[in-house]
């Protein structure tokens, strides 16, 4: 299933939206059930209360970095790159520094994309 599935808004703009619950339940309530997450998923929608979603993919504010999403997908970057393979994690987690520019510059080096500081920083 593809990332923007859930994630709406990746390929029209900077962000990647959160689903509500409602979204959630809607394909979860037919999976397993009896999982303790899924449980908990539906104690949340059941009292009409949203997910607290833990951010883990966090850009220092102090870089004054202006991710696109959308540019990215544009680029045919997939989603792995930067998030690893979510699919296979049991808890989402970060796999790259967000402060480490460097591999950021590197990606954008292998891709032949602008390494100028006004992509990013602006």
């Amino acid at each position: 299933m593809p990332c923007t599935r859930c994630h709406y808004g990746a390929t029209e703009g900077a962000r990647a939206g959160l689903p509500p619950v409602s979204f959630c339940v809607g394909c979860h309530r037919r999976r397993i059930p009896d999982h303790p997450e899924i449980v908990k998923l539906m104690a949340y929608y059941e009292r009409g209360e949203p997910i607290l979603w833990r951010k883990v993919n966090v850009m220092p504010t102090s870089a004054m970095v202006h991710f696109d999403h959308a540019a990215h997908l544009r680029a045919e970057v997939e989603c792995q790159t930067c998030h690893g393979d979510v699919g296979q994690m049991t808890v989402a987690r970060q796999v790259i520094d967000t402060a480490d520019m460097a591999w950021c510059l590197d990606c954008h080096r292998e891709r032949q994309a602008s390494t100028d500081c006004v992509t990013c920083h602006h």
